[in-house]
């Protein structure tokens, strides 16, 4: 069976800290947004799940990147990824989960290997797009160290 997924993802970065979402009682994080649905466009998809997941509105900005990720779950089975990330303005500081399942965490952006954010390229690239401003276009299969981590962590 093939699994490919399709995610819009927000960068949110507010008095110089980023937003990243974890499912509750996790140690990793990944960047806050959802899957996008059949005939729904990235952005319009961002939005929606930005409205469902922090229950604000946002305005979806530049064009981040896309990480297409490969990567096994915990049962063997094959996952591509392909994160569609794009530069997002929300106006509220003080937002929090409007879905049971998830929490948001603000970090510094040194700060997100630490933060252990997910798929794991992603600390890299968003570092490297901070500096220069460019987007990116990157294509990876998970590491054995991610898959440890995973592991410890499950």
């Amino acid at each position: 069976m093939q699994n490919i997924e399709v995610i819009a993802r927000a960068v949110i970065i507010n008095k110089g800290m980023i937003l990243l979402a974890r499912a509750r009682g996790s140690t990793n994080t990944f960047l806050p947004g959802g899957h996008i649905e059949e005939g729904e466009f990235s952005r319009e998809a961002l939005r929606r799940e930005l409205k469902e997941e922090l229950g604000v509105e946002t305005v979806v900005g530049h064009y981040v990147g896309t990480l297409e990720y490969i990567y096994h779950q915990n049962n063997g089975s094959l996952v591509h990824e392909i994160n569609i990330i794009f530069e997002v303005k929300v106006h509220e500081s003080n937002v929090s989960s409007h879905e049971s399942k998830l929490e948001f965490i603000w970090v510094k952006p040194g700060e997100l290997e630490k933060a252990v954010l997910l798929p794991e390229p992603l600390p890299e690239l968003l570092t490297s797009w901070k500096k220069t401003g460019e987007p990116f276009y990157e294509c990876m299969i998970e590491s054995d160290r991610i898959r440890h981590l995973l592991s410890q962590h499950s």
